[in-house]
């Protein structure tokens, strides 16, 4: 078997089939009331729209998404989705509305499905301004499947940032948390009560349908049954129809009513996911489609339409023919279901064809899909799938095929029983006529089954007969044989120099016969190798390759665990800028995937990385944001000991000794709970240059030597150079000079190639006064030497730290600016309209900012939207919330006893409250004062103009209304406060600030001719009156009142005014 490589190219969106959103029917009765229901559920992440078959859930739903500002995705399961495996390929299809998306590259883990998926979801929500709203219909499918369920639980989780899933069915599977959420009322579930039809929507349905009818009677006939009362409107059915007769409705009034040319072209159809024109006039005849429509069309609430040339059946009709068909044609049956299971292998869903093999078809097509195709489902991962489909096969089937024994041999290794597998092995291999690829799975078998039981040197007599057996079969299992042996050799018998001849082998084995994705599994081993035993610069190139596999085959926790590794590849090999890059990337490809044990990996080696660079309060940072995934979100002691100790040497190298001490002791203590040899050693030198830096330097020796030593036996040559470095240190300042020779000695013996010099780049900043000492000793080497006596006497641009942005801290500064102009920054970057997505969204932000101490959602939409009638305004407001955070980050808005704020954590600088501080501040301060008037004249200098023009509602009106007058009223006594002091020309122009926006404010007119009259401009007053008098009477209608025209006759007369 050859496994092809799948591309990562996608084609165009291709809707259609089970992610086709439904199209509403063309006799469609509408249903405020419960559209109106389902739009407010929207804002809980969740909603359970669950009832029996009948009640028209698809419909409602399909007719709801109409009205809301959500991006909408569909699928509809059926039984494949109880393999894992197979939901999240329906998943990614739904997501990308693209039937052809190719499937989750790998799936050894529950986490890799996962990557997949949240690939997925992290792809559409970039692509669109709008929060997506997923529908999974028939979610009753994965009732009995605990790992669908699970990957279930955690799509909603990982949507629970804004998004929204649907879950339709006729009952709601067991999840925990959704249903615990259901039990406290924070998750709505809609169910038949509110999906029966009204009387009132009855009476609609006999409008819709033109049938004659007393609504009464047919709402006791049916109780409200949707299904029932259209059945009976159009004439179908038997009286008293109801949810409990619905089997016998199909039997009696659908089925036998059928013309027999269409019931042979729905049996064969009733095994497709959809019907599609194409397909039925290939297989049936032009006329077929047309015939099919017109029964259907008086039928259209037993099947979905889909566009004008696709349509789904009803479920249960669709089960009822399959089952009808079975009874009465099983050869046909079987016949048919070989046509559907060849066109999902042709499209390569082999994990959705062995699954509905396993549930709908017969035993011998099982076994026939997995004997050519669970070699390559091996590879993938696929073990659940696997598991749950050789338990259905029996004991004669197995017996009958030897590949089939030895491929449910090696299932049983992975996740079964090993002592079984061993079983099922030895039975093969014991078997005369058993040979060839059997033969070799039978021992691939025994080596994963003897590993796992730690059965070491049995494990090494089977591969040493792995090795010894002449076979050259099957391509992909000889790379796979190739493989497993290098794991043997790299876990096992530490011979690494073995292992990375046989790694490079499979890697050429797998990629010329294109086994994906083993030839970057082995590319990615190799590279990780490489790095561990200390060829830095070989791990770079291999693992830069293995990334630009593993982002071309598609999204898996492959990718993050391999960027992550070349990141500190890169930190070994003294790249570190580098190793920022593409740490950083690993980072945002683990939130992209929705995977937290890798993010919180990346963002620890990024805490190293910035670490080497000398940037202490950013490494700070990511080691706090580290731990507090550690401890919160993917439990892990290795990277919690590790991390811990990364932020003592941050705050080391800050000059915080207190903190660094007790982080660096809290991490070896973590460290000795978990017994690893490497935590232990990295963790005893950070507690040694603690040491040193308190002035204990016989401790600094003893730890120091202590980790060296155990690098040396690790075969960690960086690490054990930078041991015997700080204990050279440590020697040096105890005045033990000819100890720290020897030491130093220790140290350029374990530096073989030039590069490894550069691990101790951070070493020789901390002390440039020892590197000079060190370099003038015999005992460096020529690369030694030249690295310390290049870095002693070079302060690097790496080492300097940039200054923070002010209030920098877990999140960014968020920056608004709203007198005048509209405009906000994020970490100093422009938030543009494209990225607010709506004014609405702006708008939202900005009455978020008017009330710090949080509004509640009616509030908001009262505000926001009145306009709108009330059932819409809940999914608009979810809609905007969700683009507020997206356009400044996800934890900008948290939700607080019932009320939305912005995050007390962050950071928001608002000129609307920077301006109402200063006015504040300037009325507490004495009146006449100066610290007044400079308060005022902060307060004027925030204000560029009126408050948001661009929103129309009636709250910002009101602070526009509110801050026009303060400013008024600061530029009016600033005007005083000059005036008082003679200083007219000063009061003047702030008087004219206030006329350019208020010309018809008759007090600062006055006060204006007045003021330039006492500054000696006479002539200007009485020109100034003339004019704003002309003024007045034109736009007002009536004459400038009298005071007017007696200030104008004092300054004429030279009357001191």
């Amino acid at each position: 078997m050859t496994a092809t490589l799948t591309t990562s190219t996608r084609p165009r969106a291709n809707p259609g089939g089970r992610i086709a959103v439904p199209r509403l029917p063309r006799r469609l009765v509408p249903r405020p009331r419960l559209v109106g229901r389902i739009q407010e559920a929207i804002g809980n992440g969740v909603i359970g729209v669950i009832a029996p078959a009948g009640y028209g859930k698809s419909t409602a739903v399909a007719l709801a998404l109409e009205e809301v500002d959500y991006e909408p995705r569909w699928v509809s399961l059926d039984s494949t989705a109880h393999a894992p495996e197979a939901l999240a390929h329906q998943l990614g299809c739904a997501l990308y509305r693209n039937r052809l998306a190719p499937p989750p590259p790998t799936a050894l883990r529950l986490s890799d499905l996962q990557a997949y998926i949240g690939a997925a979801v992290h792809d559409v929500a970039a692509s669109t301004p709008r929060p997506i709203l997923l529908v999974i219909d028939n979610v009753h499918e994965l009732a009995d499947s605990h790992e669908s369920l699970h990957l279930l639980g955690w799509l909603i989780e990982a949507m629970s940032d804004g998004h929204e899933v649907v879950l339709v069915g006729r009952e709601l599977p067991f999840l925990p948390s959704i249903n615990e959420r259901v039990a406290t009322g924070e998750v709505t579930v809609i169910d038949a009560t509110v999906l029966a039809f009204s009387a009132d929507e009855v009476r609609a349905a006999i409008d819709v349908t033109g049938a004659r009818a007393d609504p009464r009677h047919v709402l006791e006939q049916t109780g409200g049954w949707p299904v029932g009362v259209m059945a009976t409107l159009a004439g179908d059915a038997v009286p008293g129809v109801s949810p409990a007769d619905f089997h016998r409705y199909l039997a009696s009034e659908v089925w036998s009513r059928v013309p027999a040319n269409l019931r042979q072209m729905l049996h064969r159809l009733a095994l497709q996911p959809s019907i599609e024109r194409s397909f039925v006039e290939i297989e049936f005849g032009l006329r077929a489609w047309r015939d099919l429509v017109a029964w259907l069309n008086r039928r259209d609430f037993l099947c979905e339409h889909l566009s004008a040339r696709e349509f789904r059946l009803n479920p249960l009709l669709r089960q009822f023919i399959a089952d009808d068909f079975a009874a009465t044609d099983p050869e046909g049956f079987q016949s048919a279901m070989e046509g559907v299971l060849s066109s999902l292998t042709r499209m390569a869903r082999y994990a959705e064809a062995v699954e509905m093999a396993r549930v709908q078809g017969t035993e011998l097509q099982l076994a026939d899909l997995l004997t050519r195709y669970g070699h390559h489902l091996i590879i993938r991962g696929s073990f659940s799938l696997l598991k749950e489909a050789f338990a259905s096969l029996g004991h004669a089937t197995l017996e009958r095929s030897p590949l089939l024994h030895a491929l449910k041999a090696r299932v049983e290794a992975h996740i079964g029983d090993p002592d079984e597998a061993l079983r099922l092995a030895a039975q093969l291999i014991a078997a005369p006529g058993a040979c060839g690829p059997a033969r070799i799975h039978a021992h691939l078998a025994r080596l994963r089954a003897l590993r796992l039981l730690g059965r070491h040197e049995e494990l090494l007599a089977e591969a040493e007969h792995l090795r010894a057996i002449d076979w050259s079969g099957d391509a992909a299992l000889r790379a796979e044989v190739v493989f497993q042996r290098a794991e043997i050799e790299l876990s096992v018998t530490r011979n690494f120099q073995r292992a990375e001849e046989l790694l490079r082998l499979a890697i050429d084995e797998a990629e010329r016969h294109q086994v994906s994705p083993l030839d970057l599994l082995a590319r990615s081993t190799l590279g990780q190798a490489l790095a561990m035993h200390g060829d830095a610069p070989a791990a770079v190139t291999m693992l830069t390759r293995a990334a630009q596999g593993w982002r071309a085959l598609g999204r898996s926790s492959n990718l993050g665990w391999t960027l992550n590794n070349l990141g500190m590849a890169h930190l070994d090999a003294g790249d570190f800028r580098s190793a920022v890059a593409v740490l950083e990337e690993a980072v945002a490809e683990g939130i992209a995937c929705g995977n937290r044990r890798n993010v919180a990996y990346a963002t620890g080696s990024l805490g190293d990385a910035e670490l080497a660079l000398g940037h202490f309060r950013k490494a700070q940072e990511h080691f706090e944001e580290a731990i507090r995934i550690c401890a919160n979100e993917a439990l892990d002691e290795t990277l919690a000991a590790l991390a811990i100790a990364g932020l003592s040497a941050a705050y080391l190298g800050q000059g915080d000794l207190q903190q660094a001490d007790f982080f660096a002791r809290r991490a070896m203590l973590v460290a000795l709970a978990s017994g690893n040899p490497y935590e232990i050693a990295y963790c005893r030198l950070r507690q040694a240059a603690v040491d040193l830096a308190a002035g204990n330097a016989a401790s600094a020796v003893s730890l120091a030597r202590e980790a060296a030593e155990a690098f040396e036996q690790m075969d960690v040559a960086p690490m054990a150079a930078a041991g015997w470095y700080r204990v050279a240190m440590a020697q040096f300042r105890a005045n033990r000079r000819a100890e720290a020779q020897d030491s130093l000695a220790k140290c350029a013996e374990a530096i073989r190639q030039p590069w490894m010099t550069q691990s101790l780049i951070p070493l020789v900043r901390e002390n440039p006064m020892f590197a000079q000492w060190a370099a003038s000793r015999p005992a460096a080497g020529r690369w030694f030497r030249d690295i310390l006596e290049r870095q002693s006497f070079l302060v690097s641009g790496d080492a300097a730290e940039p200054e923070p942005e002010p209030g920098t801290g877990r999140f960014p500064r968020v920056v608004a600016r709203s007198l005048g102009r509209v405009a906000v920054t994020v970490g100093g970057r422009q938030v543009s309209d494209e990225q607010w997505a709506s004014i609405r969204a702006k708008e939202l932000f900005f009455l978020l900012l008017a009330h710090r101490d949080g509004i509640r959602k009616e509030q908001a939409v009262e505000m926001l939207y009145p306009e709108l009638p009330r059932e819409k305004c809940n999914s608009a407001f979810h809609s905007n919330l969700y683009r507020v955070r997206r356009a400044l980050y996800q934890d900008c808005v948290i939700k607080q006893d019932g009320a939305y704020l912005l995050n007390p954590e962050g950071q928001f600088e608002w000129d609307v409250e920077k301006f109402e501080a200063a006015v504040e501040r300037a009325h507490r301060a004495q009146p006449g004062s100066k610290e007044r008037a400079l308060a005022f004249q902060e307060a004027l200098e925030l204000y560029e103009g009126p408050f948001a023009e661009v929103f129309e509602s009636e709250w910002a009106a009101g602070v526009r209304a509110r801050l026009h007058e303060a400013a008024h009223a600061s530029l009016a006594a600033l005007a005083g406060y000059f005036a008082a002091r003679n200083d007219f020309e000063s009061a003047v122009l702030c008087l004219e600030r206030i006329l350019r926006n208020d010309r018809f404010n008759e007090e600062a007119a006055y006060e204006l001719a007045r003021y330039r009259s006492r500054a000696g401009q006479a002539v200007q007053a009485l020109h100034f009156i003339d004019q704003y008098a002309e003024l007045y009477e034109q736009e007002l209608g009536e004459p400038l009142p009298e005071r007017f025209f007696e200030l104008r006759a004092a300054i004429a007369a030279g009357v001191a005014v």
